[in-house]
């Protein structure tokens, strides 16, 4: 839940987009655009290994949490948080000056001038919200191809041919291979960082 709160914006969805920074939803955000990661491991997660053992063996995964406790993924949520307090404050601060304008208003052309303000406002969220969706989007896709190659080694050392994504399994044995804490090892040998980068911006 942690990996999934971080990656959440504070801005409520486009529909009915409140102007005012201190109504944005980040929940609402969330339920909107979780990451392509955790869509993912909420399906019936399939990986097929290039091996061909005589008999099938199957293994299990939890993919949210090899995510959120990995060292990259992490540094995903680390790098999210402090785009996000960044951002939160630089609409802040616009707000505060179209809060200025309104109490001193004194004429149409002042309240023109607000609502001039008042759309540059939203089309500035509008825009943050997209280029931190992609960006999101764009570091989720380079850890899950880390993931996936971690996972093929495993799966060519062990003979496992088939990976379940555990969240999704109704019943495992005790006994049935898990090979969770040995993805988040040797992924976090491999892969220690990614970064979030922002189209269109410096």
């Amino acid at each position: 839940m942690k990996f999934l709160r971080a990656i959440s914006f504070f801005f409520s969805s486009p529909r009915g987009l409140n102007i005012r920074t201190n109504n944005y939803s980040p929940l609402r955000y969330r339920r909107n655009n979780g990451g392509r990661l955790f869509a993912l491991a909420a399906s019936f997660f399939l990986f097929q290994a290039e091996c061909s053992p005589a008999v099938s063996i199957f293994a299990a995964l939890d993919l949210k949490k090899v995510a959120s406790e990995c060292e990259a993924g992490k540094d995903i949520e680390k790098q999210i948080e402090e785009i996000n307090q960044e951002s939160k404050k630089d609409l802040k601060d616009l707000e505060t000056q179209i809060k200025s304008m309104e109490s001193n208003k004194k004429s149409d052309y002042d309240a023109r001038k607000i609502e001039d303000m008042q759309m540059i406002l939203y089309d500035m969220v509008r825009t943050k919200k997209y280029q931190i969706s992609e960006g999101y989007g764009r570091a989720i896709g380079v850890l899950e191809k880390e993931i996936k190659k971690v996972v093929a080694d495993i799966c060519k050392e062990k003979g496992i041919q088939i990976v379940l994504n555990s969240e999704t399994i109704v019943h495992m044995e005790k006994n049935c291979l898990d090979i969770t804490k040995e993805t988040i090892d040797r992924l976090n040998k491999v892969c220690k960082s990614i970064k979030v980068e922002l189209k269109g911006t410096k």
